[in-house]
């Protein structure tokens, strides 16, 4: 079979037997000496073309315009390094995690559809995404309350006689009530307790009078994971069982969260209860692990404390 040669230079159509020389890429591009000096060069894939398009802020070949990804703060192209956050899918640039501020929720940089909500206590900051989802107000709130109220009985099968009194608020109200509740308990009782770190959300219970704080301006599905969390909390306190270890306590409360949010449909959200690995996760595990071997009935007998966890 005889080979053959191209006749052509691929950007300006020179025919190749009028030059000395030509140059042929991996990929079969074939130009000539002209072309490999003065045509453009693709910022991605350096290759030379006549028909690149700057996007992002780069020159950019068809193919790899196709390709590349954009952070989806700023809008640059990412030809070298892309910096993922989470289990979110979006990808950023080195320049914005650095220089921009972060949402408070998912640690993702504000961009123009973000927000910087000052308040009385200091600003919170939300994220285009965790701003689009969140539950703006009380009116928008109470629904979404009262339905995991209503749905606790039947999943994972808690009852409460009375809900608590709902109050959105700033974090730092929160991080103000913890620091009142760790200046309440008995030496004995304070270990561990410093070291909380679930400042989204709080029961508070003064004789029979309970109230729960969650902070302002959640996204629906964290919302709606805080909230039933804490309604855990609600649920424990009518047991009478104060002074839980903290693994126990807080990990049946995150054992809640997890079957309501699989009840109502948030299946990412309880996936990212599972994936957390501090003692709000431990214990979470550890209640589905004794669910899984022995039942609901166990695991209810092991957040009243008559069961080893």
């Amino acid at each position: 079979m005889s080979r053959r040669y191209p006749r052509f230079c691929h950007l300006c159509g020179t025919p190749l037997a009028l030059v000395e020389r030509y140059l042929m890429y991996s990929n079969g591009l074939v130009i000539c000496p002209t072309c490999e000096s003065t045509a453009p060069r693709c910022q991605r894939c350096a290759l030379p073309g006549r028909h690149l398009e700057r996007v992002g802020g780069a020159l950019l070949c068809p193919t790899c315009r196709a390709q590349v990804a954009f952070c989806a703060c700023c809008g640059r192209a990412l030809l070298e390094t892309a910096y993922m956050i989470g289990d979110s899918p979006l990808k950023y640039c080195q320049r914005c995690l650095e220089e921009r501020p972060r949402c408070d929720i998912c640690q993702a940089p504000l961009n123009e559809r973000g927000r910087l909500l000052p308040g009385r206590h200091g600003e919170s900051r939300r994220c285009g995404a965790c701003w689009a989802e969140a539950v703006h107000s009380p009116n928008e709130a109470a629904p979404l309350y009262q339905r995991i109220f209503l749905l606790l009985p039947q999943e994972p099968g808690l009852t409460l006689p009375l809900l608590p009194r709902l109050h959105l608020c700033e974090r730092a109200l929160l991080q103000e009530l913890h620091q009142q509740r760790r200046e309440s308990l008995q030496p004995g009782e304070k270990e561990g307790a410093e070291s909380d770190p679930h400042l989204l959300g709080i029961f508070v219970q003064q004789g029979r009078e309970q109230d729960i704080y969650i902070e302002h301006y959640l996204p629906r599905d964290l919302f709606q994971a805080v909230a039933a969390h804490e309604l855990a909390h609600a649920w424990q306190a009518w047991q009478g069982l104060d002074g839980l270890p903290l693994l126990v306590g807080e990990g049946f409360a995150e054992w809640t969260a997890y079957h309501v949010l699989l009840a109502l449909g948030e299946e990412r959200m309880a996936q990212r209860l599972l994936h957390r690995r501090d003692l709000y996760g431990q214990g979470l595990q550890r209640f589905l692990t004794l669910e899984q071997h022995q039942g609901r009935t166990a695991v209810l007998a092991a957040a009243r404390g008559s069961l080893l966890l």
